[in-house]
């Protein structure tokens, strides 16, 4: 009785322990579907937040073929999210850069979340520049590489300008017609420009590098003054009067403008113009002394004039004035300026602010529009300069030039700078930039550019017989036939005479013969039209870019050239 009684209680902690077993395993099993539920969960954030971001998201076994693909991945590279699965990197890239990439990325190989420089290749061939980042996470109990790309295009092209307009500034900075300085946000000199060597006395060689508050163009009283406006430059514009000292000892006053250099939205340095106004001091010391003369001044001056109170109210105008701006004195005496007769709405404040810096800092110089009195708005270069009598500050004399002429000059030399007078086409110093700019970016895509370098058959000939303006007719009927046959982003020079220069951007010797035929088929047509006593021909020579085996620009055309004259030599015989 007593051993059934024990196989009783032996069967009971069995059964508890089964039961304890049983406990267990359901706390297992809700566990697993807690991990199920979380990644799940956390599957799906991925998906939200790789196809809310720009870059091209990529989930890649670790020899680079693709599993997952976001649809922002698709469109950089010109699939559809289907056609993106399966592909490899040797796909997403450049033959020649295939070549280079690991078979197997490891640990070693990625780029742990750091963007790296490549080159990709879109589904259409087309080649552009991309950052990667890459990194090998398991997923799933699988080595798996998760992949950024990022198209960098846009920032490359940024690049480009951004050089080019460094090359701008620097060729500025060396023509302009102010005494120039340049130092670094620690005052040490950069540059200086020819004018400041006239002004100052001294070559870049005895100021590159020195700080500027050393003294070299300070007097001594000036050199705590001088510190405090290096300072003051790097917030902003300012433009002050002072004085300063050139190698020889002597004292001159200036006018100072400052402007920081912001590179990457940081000040990086100080650009200073600096004016001698000797001879403007001069004029306001025999002005202060002389009412008369002032007046005398004043009526005849050639440029426009206004004498304005503290307060901007106008107290006198010369005859200039009511030329340029069509007001009187009777209708405007007493008036405020900047009450908006002779500024646009944009300008009125503007106003306001130039006659406070005369005020306050005694001078200013300014391009800008104004308004005349029937609403002919005009570009002027107003001066500004306080009137101080007694030793305090009366008011303000406004200089106002009527720069219309001189902007429409300006524009008319950069037009004469880039183009050919006669014929209309590209200047030879022109269309050579463009064509340099043409071999970059055909080096960088790896495309062709084709050239023809072509002139006029007998045209001394035709000069002699019938004259210099038939001569100058065929200049201009050809280039009307050449800009009607090739399309708009070819390029059309003229090198000089009866020579000219096509560029033919991503063409190469393949495309030539299609491009003489409509020439010529052209050319018949113009000399139907003309129906001259002659026929217009062209010789014509080619060569052509291959970014597998550059040639310099100089020999590309000197090929051209060559070819253009055995083509005229066959034509002789």
């Amino acid at each position: 009785m007593k051993s059934k009684e024990k196989t009783k209680e032996q069967l009971i902690d069995e059964l508890v322990k089964l039961r304890q077993q049983i406990t267990e395993l359901k706390k297992l099993n809700i566990k697993h579907q807690q991990i199920e539920e979380t990644l799940h969960e956390s599957e799906e954030k991925y998906r939200i937040l790789s196809e809310a971001t720009t870059d091209c998201i990529l989930i890649e076994t670790v020899e680079g073929r693709i599993l997952e693909c976001n649809t922002a991945g698709a469109k950089m590279f010109g699939y559809n999210k289907k056609d993106m699965i399966g592909l490899t990197i040797a796909d997403r890239v450049p033959k020649e850069f295939a070549k280079k990439l690991p078979k197997v990325v490891t640990e070693k190989e990625a780029t742990q979340g750091i963007f790296v420089p490549r080159i990709s290749k879109k589904k259409d061939g087309t080649i552009f520049p991309t950052e990667i980042a890459t990194k090998i996470i398991n997923i799933r109990g699988k080595p798996r590489l998760i992949t950024y790309i990022r198209d960098i295009t846009k920032r490359k092209e940024a690049e480009k300008k951004l050089r080019k307009a460094r090359k701008m500034f620097a060729s500025l900075f060396a023509s302009s017609p102010e005494a120039a300085l340049y130092h670094d946000k620690d005052g040490n000199i950069i540059n200086i420009n020819p004018r400041f060597t006239e002004l100052f006395g001294y070559i870049p060689e005895e100021m590159i590098g020195k700080k500027i508050d050393e003294g070299m163009i300070y007097p001594s009283n000036k050199i705590v003054e001088g510190k405090i406006l290096t300072q003051k430059a790097f917030n902003g514009f300012s433009d002050y009067e002072t004085i300063r000292k050139k190698k020889d000892g002597t004292l001159i006053p200036v006018i100072i403008s400052t402007a920081p250099v912001i590179i990457d939205k940081k000040p990086q340095g100080t650009i200073g113009l600096y004016r001698d106004i000797t001879e403007r001091k001069k004029a306001e010391e025999t002005l202060q002394k002389s009412q008369q003369e002032f007046s005398s001044i004043f009526k005849s001056s050639p440029e426009a004039l206004v004498y304005l109170d503290e307060n901007s109210n106008i107290k006198n105008i010369n005859p200039r004035f009511t030329e340029l701006f069509g007001y009187t004195l009777e209708e405007i005496k007493g008036r405020n300026l900047n009450d908006g007769m002779i500024h646009p709405p944009d300008k009125i404040e503007e106003g306001r602010e130039l006659d406070k810096t005369a005020l306050s800092e005694g001078y200013f110089n300014f391009e800008s529009i104004r308004r005349k009195k029937d609403g002919t708005l005009f570009p002027v270069s107003i001066s500004g300069s306080n009137i101080i009598i007694d030793g305090k500050v009366k008011g303000v004399m406004g200089t106002y030039i009527d720069i219309a002429e001189r902007k429409k000059m300006e524009e008319e030399l950069e037009k004469l700078a880039h183009f050919d007078i006669l014929s209309g086409c590209c200047s030879r110093g022109y269309g050579l930039d463009l064509l340099e700019q043409q071999i970059k970016t055909a080096k960088r895509k790896k495309t062709p550019v084709l050239l023809f370098y072509l002139d006029v058959d007998d045209f001394k000939c035709i000069n002699d017989t019938f004259g210099h303006k038939e001569g100058d007719m065929i200049l201009k009927e050809g280039v009307k036939l050449f800009k009607s046959t090739l399309r708009e982003i070819d390029i059309i020079c003229r090198m000089g005479g009866d020579e000219f220069l096509l560029i033919f951007p991503d063409s190469s010797l393949d495309d030539a013969p299609l491009i003489r035929e409509r020439l010529s088929k052209n050319l018949e047509k113009l000399n139907q039209k003309l129906a001259k006593p002659y026929k217009i021909d062209f010789s014509i020579g080619l060569s052509y870019y291959n970014p597998s085996t550059p040639l310099s620009i100089e020999e590309l055309i000197r090929i051209a050239d060559e070819n253009m004259y055995e083509d005229k030599s066959k034509k002789k015989k």
